[in-house]
C-alpha cells in the first residue's frame, strides 16, 4: 500500500442535529431528548479525523447558501479545511436527524442539499495531485446526481492517486451499475460486517471477505470493523488478519467508522504498514465512542498517550 500525501474527500458535508434519547419513540409518539448537538457531520468526520492525526485534507465537494451552509462553512475553516469547490448557489447544504440511544447506537433520516448534486463539471476541476487518497462514500453513489457524475469518474483517477471507499449503511441501495464500475478501481475498502453481508450476501466472515475481494482489483485491500472486536483486514495476498479493539463504554457510536477510517488513511500516510494502520485506526475509534458527537476522533497527542500506555501496560 502506497502512502497517501494529502486526503481529498469527494461528496458529502452536512449537518448532523443528534438529539439524545432515553428511548425511541413509538410510532405516532413523542419523547424527550436529554440533550442535542447540531454540528457539521457526514465527510467532516472523515476530514477533522485525519487533519487532527496530522495529515493533509481538503474537502472537494459543494456547500449550500443558507443556514445549513453557513453552519459547514463555519465548522471547515473553524477546524482549517480548505474547499476546493465555489459555494453553491442552487440551495442550501442537507441535513439529518440522528436519535441518540443510552447504549451509543443512533438512528438517522437525511434530507439531501446540493452535496448530493456534484456534477461532471465540478469533478472536473478538482485538482488532484499524485499521491493523493481520493475518499467517497456510499451515500454519495445512491444520490442520483453525484452517483451517476462519480461512477464515470472515479473510475478514470489516476493511477498515481489512490481510491478509498466506505460503502456506508445504504449499501444495499447503491444501484448496481454505480457499485460495481466504482469497486473495481478501489484501492481500499473499509466498512463494517453489516454492511459486507449486504454487500456479498454472505454472513460467514472469510467467505464474504472472499467475495468481496474478488470483485476489487489484485492490489486492493478490505478493512472490516467490528466495534469493540476491532477489525479484519485482507491484503493482495488474501489472508485474513484480525487486528484486535479496545473495548471501552460507548455513549455516542456516531461518526465511528468515519473515526476509524480517517485514523487509518493518516496512518498510512505517516508511514504505517496497514496491519500497524488497522490497530491506530481501532484505538482512535474506541476514543471517539467515548464521545458525544460526530467529529470526536482524538488528536495525534491523545492517540499516541493511550498507545503508549498500551505498549507500557
Amino acid at each position: 500500500m502506497r502512502c497517501p500525501r494529502r486526503l481529498v474527500l469527494v461528496g458529502s458535508v452536512l449537518v448532523d442535529v443528534l438529539l439524545y434519547v432515553p428511548h425511541m419513540p413509538e410510532r405516532g409518539g413523542d419523547v424527550l431528548a436529554q440533550g442535542a448537538v447540531v454540528t457539521s457531520g457526514g465527510g467532516y468526520n472523515v476530514l477533522v479525523g485525519a487533519s487532527r492525526l496530522g495529515m493533509p485534507v481538503a474537502y472537494a465537494g459543494k456547500v449550500g447558501s443558507g443556514p445549513m451552509g453557513a453552519q459547514v462553512l463555519r465548522d471547515l475553516e473553524s477546524a482549517d479545511i480548505p474547499i476546493l469547490l465555489p459555494p453553491s448557489d442552487d440551495g442550501d447544504t442537507g441535513f439529518d436527524i440522528g436519535l441518540v440511544e443510552p447504549d451509543g447506537e443512533r438512528t438517522f433520516v437525511t434530507a439531501p442539499g446540493v452535496e448530493s448534486k456534484l456534477t461532471a463539471s465540478d469533478l472536473a476541476v478538482i485538482p488532484l495531485v499524485g499521491g493523493d487518497v481520493v475518499y467517497v462514500s456510499g451515500y454519495d453513489l445512491c444520490y442520483p446526481v453525484s452517483g451517476a457524475a462519480l461512477a464515470d469518474w472515479l473510475p478514470a483517477l489516476p493511477q498515481d492517486v489512490l481510491l478509498a471507499f466506505d460503502p456506508g449503511p445504504l449499501v444495499g441501495e447503491i444501484p448496481v451499475r454505480y457499485l460495481y464500475v466504482v469497486l473495481r478501481r478501489v484501492d481500499i475498502i473499509s466498512l463494517n460486517q453489516r454492511e459486507l453481508a449486504i454487500l456479498t450476501g454472505e454472513d460467514a466472515l472469510p467467505t464474504a471477505v472472499e467475495r468481496l475481494a474478488g470483485l476489487l482489483h489484485e492490489g486492493a485491500w478490505v478493512v472490516v470493523r467490528a466495534g469493540a472486536h476491532g477489525c479484519w483486514i485482507a491484503g493482495p495476498e488474501g489472508h485474513l488478519r484480525h487486528v484486535p479493539g479496545r473495548p471501552v463504554a460507548a455513549v455516542d457510536s456516531t461518526g465511528a467508522g468515519d473515526a476509524h477510517v480517517a485514523a487509518l488513511l493518516a496512518a498510512l500516510h505517516a508511514g504505517h504498514p496497514l496491519e500497524e494502520a488497522a490497530h491506530r485506526a481501532n484505538v482512535a475509534a474506541s476514543i471517539a465512542v467515548g464521545r458525544r458527537g460526530p467529529a470526536t476522533g482524538p488528536t495525534l497527542e491523545e492517540l499516541e498517550t493511550l498507545l503508549c500506555e498500551e505498549r507500557s501496560g
